[in-house]
Parts: structure tokens; sequence; C-alpha cells
């Protein structure tokens, strides 16, 4: 497992980098995690239509580039296009002009910008896992990062794969031990919606002996709030507001 799920003191994992002062998923936006000391952070990939691995959220295009201007279409799903398409794009300035320009970074680009500082937590949204398990192999990076998906089938694939990958479960609905008994026994971590947390449901998972990551947390006060029922990493827009608030 990864060094840093070994750690008793709370995590601070920026979300799609450091997204409320840089446009998520770029370069720029991992760099600035870095530099607000975020222990993870944070990205979503999906691919291309030529099978590129690259940093985006959404199943299309339109509110983090400008493919509407550049392509003249709306609502593009992200895997019709190859990557040259979306290599053209622009990441940065629907977020604010300061950023135009910023290109979308290939999954590859983007580990090894955030491995340069920080811990990756990848957030798989589309592909199998035997490429991405095959990627961080031929990468060393099967023990210096951290996996997650709502797809279960997914996440235990990983596992299956590659017994030393640090993998993580999402979920964002009631927090039980009948609810996560499927998977609980192939991850490391239980990510979950903060919503659903409470102390008892801290303390099922840590009997489980797993650690237990909430998102999106954009407030400091209830960060910690969060902290004290025993949430081990908290995912935010805003790692060093959130590291000031949890850090001892």
């Amino acid at each position: 497992m990864n060094r840093i799920l070994e750690t008793k003191e709370p995590l601070v994992i920026g979300h799609r980098g450091a997204c409320a002062f840089a446009p998520e998923n770029t370069l720029p936006s991992f760099q600035l995690a870095i530099d607000q000391k975020a222990d993870l952070v944070e990205l979503d990939y999906y691919l291309s239509s030529d099978k590129v691995a690259f940093c985006i959220h959404d199943k299309t295009y339109d509110r983090t580039t400008d493919a509407n201007k550049l392509w003249n279409e709306k609502k593009t799903e992200i895997a019709a296009k190859n990557w040259s398409d979306v290599a053209a794009l622009d990441a940065g300035s629907w977020f604010d002009a300061k950023f135009a320009g910023v290109k979308v970074p290939t999954l590859d680009q983007a580990i090894e910008t955030i491995q340069n500082g920080s811990v990756t937590l990848i957030e798989h949204k589309q592909g199998d896992a035997d490429s991405l398990v095959k990627l961080l192999k031929e990468r060393d990076w099967t023990e210096k990062l951290v996996v997650q998906s709502f797809n279960w089938d997914f996440v235990a694939r990983c596992r299956e794969l590659e017994p030393t990958l640090a993998i993580a479960a999402l979920g964002s609905d009631k927090l039980t031990a009948e609810r996560i008994a499927p998977i609980v026994d192939k991850v490391d971590v239980i990510a979950w919606n903060y919503k659903f947390v409470d102390k008892a449901a801290a303390a099922m998972v840590h009997k489980h002996g797993k650690k237990l990551f909430v998102y999106t947390v954009n407030d400091p006060k209830q960060a910690k709030e969060l902290v004290d029922l025993g949430v081990d990493g908290i995912i935010t827009d805003r790692p060093a507001e959130i590291g000031a608030a949890i850090r001892k």
C-alpha cells in the first residue's frame, strides 16, 4: 500500500487539483494543489476515440473547454473525438482569461506532474482496468498512487491485477456495512459523499481496517467536524484552507 495511507494524520486531497482557483483537471490546477500542500491530488480521466487517456470530468466537452466554438457543435461525447482533436482544445479560458491556452493533459502528463510533489488519486471514469494497470506498471507507479472509482467491478479488477495498488471504492448513498460488503475486502479506502457520513459509519469503516475519505468539502469548520467524527481524508477544491483547518 502507498505509504501516504499509513499516516495517522488527516489527509488533504485536492479535488481536480485546486479547482477553486484554477481550471479543473489541468496541469496548472494540479501544480497549485501541490503548492497548497495537498497530500494527494485527485484527477478524472476518460479515453479518446483512439484510446488516449486524458483528464476531464464530464461526459462531454462543453463545460470545461472551447469545444463548442472550435468544433461548432454541442454535447459532443468524450469518446467521439481522437486525441489530436482534444489536444487542440483550450481548457483554461472558460475559467479565467489568464488561463487562456491551457491544454487538456494526458493521464501520463498529469501523473508525472502530481508525483513530482504529491500523490495522485486517479478517478476512473472510462476504460478498462487492464490498460490502466499496464500503464502504472510500465511507469513504476503501482505502489506510489491511489486509484478510485464508482465502478466497483473496475476497482476489484485493479486489485486482482496488482495487489500492491492502493484502491478506493466511491459511493454516494447511505454508508452501511451491508452497502460496502461486496467490495470492502478488495479496497484500502472507502471514499464517500460526506452527507452520508456520521460517527457510526466512520467507526464501521475503521472496524474493517479501511481508511475513510469524504468529498467534496470546502468549508473549514465542516472539514474539522468530519475529522472529529473519524474521517481520514478530505477531498476539497481548496487544499490550503482545509489543510489549515484540519492539520495540527
